[in-house]
């Protein structure tokens, strides 16, 4: 019952990953990409791909270090990319160790790291209007 709720939540939270419309088209373009390895790895940590999980982190790190990545130069959004890419680094390290109960833990901390950055960019847009 706890994977489930695992699942579900990666699940509400990848929903919440879709680029906003205020953001540039470079941002919008690497947000769209990170979804879809995102999506990947969910299907791969449902399924113990343990291959495809490995091959999707390792694609979806290697995609923090595009140029459009980083095209937001603040310094909290560098600390929440920090933060996201030590979760994938994890996350490809459980998935490496075939570890079945750290590997989905893995991918939900992944998951939540999106959602805190969307959340802080989300707020910092709201400021920046007042």
């Amino acid at each position: 019952m706890h994977k489930k709720w695992d699942i579900v939540i990666a699940l509400v939270a990848l929903a919440a990953l879709a680029p906003s419309s205020s953001q540039g088209p470079e941002l919008k373009s690497v947000m769209r990409e990170k979804l879809g390895y995102t999506q990947k790895l969910l299907e791969a940590v449902v399924t113990s791909d343990w291959a495809s999980a490995e091959t999707s982190s390792r694609e979806l790190d290697q995609l923090t270090n595009d140029p459009r990545w980083m095209v937001l130069k603040y310094p909290e959004y560098a600390r929440y990319s920090a933060a996201f890419v030590q979760a994938v680094r994890d996350l490809r390290a459980a998935a490496g160790q075939r570890d079945l109960d750290r590997t989905p833990k893995a991918f939900t901390e992944v998951t939540l790291r999106c959602v805190e950055c969307h959340r802080y960019l989300a707020r910092a847009r709201i400021a920046g209007q007042r």
